[in-house]
């Protein structure tokens, strides 16, 4: 079941290459390449973590460029985005200048279709995470995912933010409802095509956000016995006010020593008069190895300045996971 489930990814997941090789083979003056729109994002303030000095920090420091291309034959959706807050933080963690720092965040082009909407992505942000995180992936600091760019350092939940090597397809909105298969090709020298399989379906219509999803990794990325699955279900809704979301993962035949657990998430927030929100979460996660066992709360609140400007405070509280107490300011264009 699992190869022919892979065979019929592999086939549905070549179509980018078959549009590239359309694209070669288009007429120059039938191109329009339209001007790149340039962003940033800063996320600066100051941070006092349980047993360390009292710092100025760079949480998130963004910037990027993206695009259209335009053919008879096709469309092309292209985005290049780079965070430098590991650069600038890293003279006064590593004793480093950091100019090797320079984290690629996204490094992808999508091709809309009629059928669909395919990915060739060598680096993009977890759309695995987004669609079934982002109900409890509320806060600044204390993000409610693993991976690299995770600020607090919570082992929580097991989702990255962000992916490598993924090639997918979304199928075109019906009713509300979304399917996302992927995969990703993490090591390209262990004889497995395809490391990391994904899949998703997403309801997203008014006020209601439902999901649910699985990762496959492959047993042959770490030598193991059994592939390792990461299931999330996800649901969310928007009152006038207030806003709820919660997130179940489930990790099952995890590589190492990490054992099998449950993270469950759930977060609210308050939208308050003059831009201001409050907010607060709960996140809890019960391992089959006592020691792996986390939980925390988080606290927030936030004044929308603007469109592009935004001031807000944490403050968290867990088991393992450093305490912390955060300020800062968002700038984004």
């Amino acid at each position: 079941m699992i190869n022919n489930t892979r065979k019929l990814l592999a086939m549905t997941l070549s179509v980018p290459f078959l549009m590239t090789q359309a694209a070669f083979a288009a007429d120059d003056s039938d191109l329009v390449v339209n001007k790149p729109n340039f962003s940033f994002l800063t996320s600066l303030g100051v941070l006092n973590v349980e047993d360390k000095d009292f710092d100025p920090e760079a949480f998130e420091a963004e910037v990027g460029m993206n695009g259209v291309v335009k053919a008879k034959e096709f469309t092309i959706l292209y985005n290049l985005r780079a965070d430098l807050s590991d650069a600038i933080n890293s003279r006064d963690t590593t004793s480093n200048e950091g100019e090797a720092d320079i984290h690629i965040k996204e490094a992808h082009a999508i091709f809309p279709t009629a059928y669909g909407a395919f990915v060739l992505a060598p680096r993009i942000t977890s759309g695995q995470q987004r669609d079934l995180y982002s109900n409890v992936d509320i806060f600044e600091y204390n993000e409610a995912h693993s991976g690299t760019t995770s600020t607090s350092g919570n082992t929580l939940f097991a989702q990255p933010s962000e992916g490598d090597d993924v090639i997918a397809w979304a199928s075109p909105k019906f009713m509300g409802v979304k399917l996302v298969l992927a995969t990703l090709s993490i090591n390209e020298d262990n004889g497995d095509d395809v490391d990391v399989e994904a899949y998703r379906v997403i309801y997203n219509e008014g006020n209601v956000n439902l999901g649910a999803g699985q990762v496959i990794v492959s047993k042959g990325l770490a030598n193991a016995s059994k592939d390792y699955t990461r299931t999330a279900l996800t649901a969310g809704y928007k009152f006038d006010k207030l806003d709820l979301g919660a997130t179940y993962e489930m990790n099952k035949d995890t590589f190492g020593t990490a054992g099998d657990y449950d993270t469950f998430g759930v977060t609210a927030r308050y939208h308050l008069s003059h831009g201001y929100s409050i907010a607060a979460g709960y996140y809890n996660k019960d391992s089959d190895v006592d020691a792996n066992d986390n939980k925390g709360t988080v606290y927030q609140i936030k004044k929308q300045a603007g469109k592009n400007i935004a001031f807000w405070a944490e403050a968290a509280n867990y088991d393992i996971t450093a305490d912390n107490v955060a300020l800062g300011v968002n700038i984004s264009y």
